[in-house]
């Protein structure tokens, strides 16, 4: 790929952003002083910069680039699409990209996922699954499941009924509180499975009062609830928390005693990442409803997916005047050109060794995040699937650095000049690469940052 030629001056640009654009998830304050890094293009693994230089996408631009910016078989995709038909609303009408990607990813799926509704993003598809949760629960009868479940330290994305069963301690979205859906939340312990030379002698009496407190918090609250919604085996923006695939099951065999429809959001997890297709293989359940967006396309275009079973479904079928239908939809929904280019993602996985590449790079995760383990400043050092993760600390007193400090901010920025994109989260640092990314890039990767921690 070929970046578009610029002046190579970018500071009326620049100055132009900062007058108009307002970025996701910054104090456009702070942006004055360090503003935006201006990408002019991308090519496998590597971002582009307007001054010439390349950085590794260490985070897969927020965790939706599966094979690598640029792929050529998803921009000849998108371009065969765009040629033939670019996008037509899907109510009442269909088409064959839509069909085709119900089709190729059917097979992959639990089998009583027979089901999908298309949206658009992360978001779009938890607020489907919530809304259809408790449309289906009251149409069977159930008025008094009136509340979702969810684990602590959740994220399903950014708007209101996701942020209902998100963390309210996360991302200061407590201030909408008066907003959201009533839920009650459950605490999972973290793996110690997952981190490296971790001590698990505690660990079987450990998980057992955890499977304990799985069944006291649905006995306590199962009954109010509509659904329960989880993000399988890691919490990704709430830490890369791994937790236990033996509380999934718990929550499953709960959902199950207590009438509550389960939820699981792969939103993040799906599509390789963890070293299966889908991340609730490790632990060899079925949900009822399971979201998908982020890696669906290949991370080029938005769309998302909500799959339900027959049963579900079966609850919204009636005549007009019954009121039973799903009242929901969106302008793109199901836009043919994303569809087109998730469904040239999804072939891939069978021409190419997506999942190959996927265990080779937590091999690879696993031996730098092992070294970083050894550094003062890293704690809890951990891997699964293709994601690696650790918690920063100040290497002189082993406590996390003051949040105002804004450390992590500050690691993001060296990142960049070393030509890596790290973006941590609070106190935790992560990489979570593309899938075809080259294990000696990771590598290249682990000393970068153990350079940036000796300036910690």
């Amino acid at each position: 790929m070929t970046a578009s030629p610029l002046p190579p001056d970018w500071s009326d640009r620049s100055a132009f952003d900062l007058a108009h654009a307002w970025h996701p998830f910054t104090q456009m304050q702070e942006a004055m002083a360090t503003p935006p890094a201006p990408v002019i293009g991308a090519e496998g693994s590597d971002l582009l910069l307007a001054d010439g230089s390349r950085i590794l996408d260490g985070i897969s631009s927020w965790w939706t680039c599966l094979h690598g910016h640029g792929h050529p078989k998803l921009v000849t995709a998108a371009e065969r699409q765009m040629s033939s038909l670019d996008h037509v609303m899907f109510a009442g009408f269909t088409h064959e990209p839509a069909l085709e990607l119900i089709a190729r990813l059917k097979p992959r799926l639990p089998a009583n996922l027979t089901r999908c509704f298309f949206s658009d993003n992360g978001s779009t598809a938890v607020e489907v699954a919530l809304k259809m949760a408790f449309q289906c629960q009251l149409q069977r009868g159930q008025k008094g499941r009136l509340r979702f479940g969810a684990l602590r330290g959740g994220y399903h994305g950014d708007t209101l009924g996701a942020v209902g069963v998100g963390e309210l301690d996360n991302w200061f979205t407590g201030l909408f509180r008066p907003l959201l859906l009533a839920c009650d939340r459950l605490e999972v312990p973290e793996d110690p499975r997952r981190e490296l030379n971790a001590d698990l002698s505690q660990w079987p009496a450990q998980l057992d009062a955890a499977r304990a407190e799985v069944r006291r918090f649905f006995q306590r609250h199962g009954e109010h609830l509509a659904a329960f919604i989880a993000e399988p085996l890691i919490q990704c923006a709430g830490g890369m928390r791994m937790w236990p695939p033996e509380l999934l099951q718990e929550i499953r065999t709960q959902c199950d005693a207590h009438g509550v429809l389960l939820i699981l959001d792969e939103v993040a997890t799906g599509f390789g990442r963890t070293g299966t297709f889908l991340a609730l293989e490790h632990a060899g359940i079925q949900p009822d409803l399971l979201c998908l967006s982020k890696g669906l396309t290949g991370g080029t275009l938005p769309l998302s997916l909500t799959w339900t079973t027959e049963a579900i479904y079966e609850c919204f079928l009636g005549d007009w005047a019954s009121g039973r239908a799903f009242l929901h939809g969106h302008s793109y929904t199901a836009n043919p050109t994303a569809c087109a280019v998730a469904n040239a993602s999804l072939a891939l996985f069978d021409e190419e060794p997506v999942i190959a590449r996927s265990q080779a790079l937590s091999a690879t995760l696993s031996t730098v995040f092992g070294r970083l383990a050894s550094h003062p400043a890293v704690r809890r050092a951990r891997v699964l699937g293709a994601i690696g993760a650790c918690q920063f600390v100040d290497p002189a007193t082993g406590e996390p650095h003051p949040v105002e400090a804004r450390v992590g901010w500050r690691l993001h920025r060296q990142a960049l000049t070393h030509g890596l994109l790290l973006r941590p989260m609070g106190d935790c640092l992560y990489l979570l690469p593309p899938l075809s990314t080259p294990p000696a890039r990771i590598e290249a990767a682990g000393e970068v940052i153990m350079e940036l921690l000796e300036g910690l």
